[in-house]
């Protein structure tokens, strides 16, 4: 079911209601209220900051730029993904567990990275982020001596990621619940989840998730997080009673989260939900944009329509920016973590099983790759002004109050095939992929490829095609307009399709034994920060000396 087709007209817009003040929705009020009191809670303009030297910051940022290309995540979760792995280090490297002070560490080594502001982030946020370490640290050991049932070194996977979520929840409060309760408040005005044999309740927890998923891009843990403030409302202000009555329901509490989180149509509850992101992107940019100028702008519908076709057109004109920084990332994401570990397999395996080297396979492997993703790029086109006006119908539906309609109904259902149609779509599949896979291995073959050279040209092209389709899917966000399928294209999809499904699996299983990962942390960001954290102390230590200099009386 094309549900922007049954909710929408493509012609509609705002641009037909009068330039005057009209009634925002309870959900926006609410949303705006709340973006307002936290930043007022969180920026008081206290004169004690936290204020680190810009030249280490440097350092650190270029080592974080380099990590997370290695690790390849969302954008979104960077800085969350870095709490955690910064908190790990540091609970490794200081065994004393001081948490004042591995909290100073870690909010200074946040804002060498650039994730934090610099002399920006109050002082008493290093109390928090020490009570938030000493709350996940006992917990870690109530759990742990009493048993879990689950893997210790899994359980503490878990509790630290879920620490890391409040951690930068205290440290940057407005960045994503406001915009995902926005809009699946909006979403359970509009649409109805009809039969799929679910509770309610489940469907609540599963649209929630997928907004999740779909709009801040959420991984697991910061799901899993918001999942246990479900349960536990208070849980951000929990006393020892309170964590030991959450470890004592823990393994319940982890079951019951992992199932939610492993929903069978999860994937396909996404895709639904994926469709109504575009007019929450552009709310969003028009409210970090105006700042505090954007209640006024979004009550006055001429104003709000004409700041929004604004806004689109400079994201469109960013798209190609972004295709261009997604592709090479991935070529060098691919080239770091995968072809130079093949590249030292195949060569030595030519050398001594072959007799020689074969400089032909070995060309075609590192060029074909990047070629590929630069052509994938090159595909990809910006939304047009008929994408701008399906925006603005849909915000007007989130920022404006309208009289009840119908929802429109949407089931997750698949359709049902009989045994025969089904077996026979399984066959024909089975044989496009031994046709696809059988044909290009032996033309790799003509052309004197190894069995290695042949492995490593299929993992390449896998992998290419999976991060060629992740780029065009982030770049396509804003478009809710549909996309145009060519003869040729669909022949291409079709052809691509095994490639794609063997990308996934082989990224999955690569990212478990990502080895570059585990150098970087612990053979060089380690050291690196113990340096970094060395000379910013002498730094502290000399500027309080020159300062004392100074202030000396004159005799």
């Amino acid at each position: 079911m094309d549900l922007q087709n049954t909710l929408y007209s493509p012609d509609a817009g705002i641009s037909q209601v009068p330039s005057q003040e009209k009634l925002m929705t309870q959900n926006v009020r609410a949303f705006l209220k709340k973006r307002s009191e936290h930043a007022r809670k969180f920026y008081t303009g206290e004169a004690s900051t936290i204020k680190v030297s810009e030249v280490l910051g440097s350092i650190a940022y270029l080592y974080e730029r380099i990590r997370n290309i290695v690790e390849y995540k969302n954008e979104q979760v960077l800085r969350r993904s870095g709490i955690e792995r910064m908190v790990k280090r540091l609970m490794w490297e200081r065994s004393s567990r001081d948490t004042t002070k591995l909290a100073q560490i870690l909010l200074r080594e946040l804002i060498w990275a650039r994730y934090l502001p610099n002399d920006r982030i109050p002082k008493r946020k290093i109390a928090e982020v020490a009570s938030i370490l000493n709350k996940y640290l006992y917990l870690v050991g109530v759990v742990t001596e009493k048993g879990s049932g689950v893997p210790v070194a899994e359980l503490r996977s878990w509790i630290w990621g879920v620490a890391s979520c409040e951690i930068e929840e205290v440290l940057d409060p407005i960045t994503r619940e406001p915009y995902v309760e926005l809009m699946y408040n909006w979403f359970i005005t509009q649409f109805a989840w009809h039969n799929d044999d679910l509770s309610d309740h489940e469907k609540s927890i599963q649209m929630y998730l997928a907004v999740h998923r779909a709009l801040t891009k959420s991984d697991e843990h910061i799901m899993r997080y918001h999942l246990l403030l479900r349960e536990f409302p208070a849980w951000r202000n929990a006393d020892e009673a309170m964590v030991a009555v959450f470890a004592e329901k823990f393994w319940h509490l982890y079951q019951e989260v992992e199932k939610h989180l492993q929903f069978p149509d999860r994937f396909a509850l996404y895709r639904t939900m994926q469709k109504q992101i575009a007019p929450f992107e552009i709310l969003k940019e028009l409210i970090v944009r105006e700042k505090d100028s954007a209640e006024t702008i979004l009550k006055d519908p001429a104003a709000t329509e004409q700041k929004v076709r604004e806004i689109c057109q400079i994201r469109y004109a960013q798209i190609q920016t972004k295709v261009r920084r997604g592709t090479v990332r991935s070529i060098i994401y691919i080239f770091i973590t995968k072809v130079v570990f093949a590249l030292l397999i195949e060569i030595p395996y030519d050398i001594m099983v072959i007799g020689n080297l074969e400089y032909l396979p070995l060309a075609i492997n590192v060029v074909v790759p990047p070629t590929l993703m630069f052509l994938i790029g090159l595909t990809i086109k910006a939304p047009n002004e008929t994408n701008t006006a399906r925006i603005l119908t849909i915000l007007k539906t989130i920022v404006y109050e309208s009289p009840v309609q119908n929802k429109t109904l949407f089931s997750l259902a698949k359709v049902r095939r009989g045994n025969l149609l089904g077996n026979t779509f399984a066959l024909v599949y089975l044989a496009l992929f031994i046709l696809v896979f059988g044909g290009i291995t032996w033309l790799l073959i003509q052309l004197h490829f190894s069995l290695v050279g042949i492995l490593v040209f299929f993992a390449f092209l896998s992998l290419v095609l999976l991060f060629g389709f992740r780029v065009r899917f982030t770049a396509s966000e804003l478009k809710i307009t549909g996309n145009g399928e060519s003869f040729f294209g669909y022949i291409f999809n079709n052809l691509t399709l095994p490639f794609l499904s063997t990308g996934v699996y082989l990224s999955k299983g690569l990212a478990k034994i990502n080895f570059l990962s585990l150098i970087l942390d612990f053979l060089i960001e380690a050291p690196l920060k113990t340096i970094i954290e060395v000379i910013e102390e002498w730094t502290s230590f000399i500027r309080e000396k020159r300062e004392e200099v100074v202030e000396v009386p004159q005799q």
